[in-house]
Formats: structure tokens, sequence, C-alpha cells
């Protein structure tokens, strides 16, 4: 006996094998594919070759890098490469609707600051002024628009009418044994014939009788007026710079919550009234169409 080292014809394994001395041949089979084998001595060497079937081999396990199995008579893919998604293009598609809508809140956050300065002046505006003390109508009234005399023309008792220019004007009310009565209002362009409306046209005033310090006199609408010039601006000046940002994160993939969140800013930024919130209302929209076009986590574009 002797032990003879081989390589499997039928599964490139190596093995060895005792076989018996001479010039006989003899069998086995293979220990890893079972496969059966025969031993054929030629001189020095031995040959080794199938004698049955090949045994059927276990599938090797599938690894990653392993490409799949496709038929050979599947059609192959002859569309536009696969990294070519149009995915960018609905993203860009959604930045420009977020840029477009933060721009128009930028633009009209500095119409809201320059308004009273652009209505200066740009049309006389007949105003209605009401005068009434604790007993009734108040008569015989001095008006100072700006600290300047203004023109009254009485009408029913205590009711007075003058005109002045449109923008931001101080009104001061002032009558014999009475304090002074003062208020900071508005005054909007509006139709020649409008009717008097109570803090747009038409100022009442309440006067206190006796000496003392000028008292100020709210007026309906123009708190409305004077908070909207305070604040308004500054407020759509941020939800605007927020939107901004979404639109850089769009356009970079980075970030999807960034990108809705500059949207829904971009859209209370109220550019052009309802142009801006129209935009970013399609922008959010399109955004959950386009969530998988985002990287989350890595801060890298998604393979496509």
């Amino acid at each position: 006996m002797r032990r003879h080292v081989f390589e499997c014809p039928v599964c490139q394994s190596e093995q060895s094998v005792l076989l018996p001395g001479g010039d006989a041949s003899s069998t086995s089979s293979c220990r890893e594919c079972h496969s059966e084998l025969e031993f054929l001595p030629d001189g020095d060497a031995v040959k080794v070759g199938s004698t049955g079937p090949t045994a059927s081999q276990p599938p090797e396990p599938a690894t990653a890098s392993a490409p799949p199995a496709v038929p050979d008579d599947y059609l192959r893919y002859r569309g536009p490469p696969m990294h070519e998604r149009p995915v960018a293009g609905g993203t860009r598609a959604i930045t420009l609707l977020i840029l477009a809508a933060s721009l128009t809140g930028l633009a009209t956050a500095w119409g809201v600051h320059i308004m009273p300065d652009e209505y200066d002046g740009l049309q006389q505006v007949e105003i209605t002024i009401e005068v009434v003390n604790a007993t009734g109508p108040l008569d015989n009234v001095t008006l100072l628009i700006d600290d300047a005399t203004a023109n009254l023309t009485a009408g029913e008792a205590g009711t007075y009418t003058t005109t002045v220019n449109s923008g931001m004007r101080t009104l001061e009310v002032q009558a014999g044994n009475h304090r002074i009565a003062w208020s900071e209002v508005f005054i909007a362009e509006q139709d020649a014939n409008m009717e008097p409306t109570a803090g747009v046209n038409l100022f009442r005033f309440t006067l206190l009788e006796g000496e003392g310090t000028a008292t100020e006199q709210e007026q309906p609408v123009q708190e409305l007026w004077r908070g909207m010039f305070a604040w308004c601006p500054f407020l759509m000046l941020v939800f605007s710079l927020i939107g901004l940002g979404g639109a850089w994160a769009a356009w970079q993939r980075s970030s999807f919550l960034a990108a809705q969140l500059g949207a829904l800013f971009s859209a209370l930024a109220l550019g052009f009234l309802l142009v801006g919130p129209l935009l970013g209302l399609i922008a959010l929209i399109l955004l959950q169409r386009q969530k998988h076009a985002f990287s989350f986590k890595t801060g890298k574009h998604p393979p496509p």
C-alpha cells in the first residue's frame, strides 16, 4: 500500500488516498463532491478520472460581491444609464421654488418697510375728525397736523373734515379748558368718495376737561398698521433667510428636514401676499415625492 496525493478532476480539491501496490486499478470517491473516481497506475504516475455522474454540489452561498445570475435569454437594458435618473432635476425645481418664494418674501419685507415713506405725500386724502368730551360733542376745536394748523370744515356737532397728505401723520386736537389729545396715524391711499371708516379716514378723540399732559388716543386699525410696520419686515426677513438656507439644502440634497423647513418658512414669508405661499406649498408637496433624493445622516448624495 502506498499513499497518493491527487487533485479531484471534478471539484479540483486536493486530497490523498491509499492505493494498492502493482499495476491494478482501484476506485474511490471524492470526500468533497462525492464523485466516483478511478485510479489507473501509469508507470510511476497515477491517472485519476471520474467513473460516474458528478454528484450534485451544494450551491455556494451568495456573497455581496457576486453578481446576480441573469438568464442568457433576458433582454439587455438599453435605456439611459441608471445614474442619470432625473433626481437632480426634481430637486433643482424644488430649489427654484423655495428660492423664488424666499426672494418674494425679501421684496415684500422691503416694500412694507418703506411703505410709510413711499406713501408720504402721494395723495391728498379727506379725513373726518369727531371730537367729544365727557358730556357730548365739542365745538370750536383746533386740529394740528404735524404741528401745523389745519383748515377744518365743521359738519354736525363735534364733526369736522379736512384734507391731509397720505403717509404717517400726527394729529393733535385742542380745545379750551381741555387737555390736548393726539394720535399718530397712517393715512393710506383711498378713493375720493370713500365713506368715513373708523381708523382709516375717520378718527375719534375724547378730550379730558382741565389742565394736564396730553393724552394719546388709540385709533382702530392704526395699531395694526403700526404693528405691521414694526414687526412684519423683520419677520419676513428672518423667514426668507431660513427659506434661502432650505433652498441651499435642496440644491445640495444634504438634508431633507432643512429643505422642508426652508419651504415652510419661505411660504410664511408671505412674498407678494399669495405668490410666495403658493410657491412654498408646491415645494413642500414636491419634496415628499423627492424624499429618496436626500441623504439623512451621511451628508453625501445617495446613489442613483
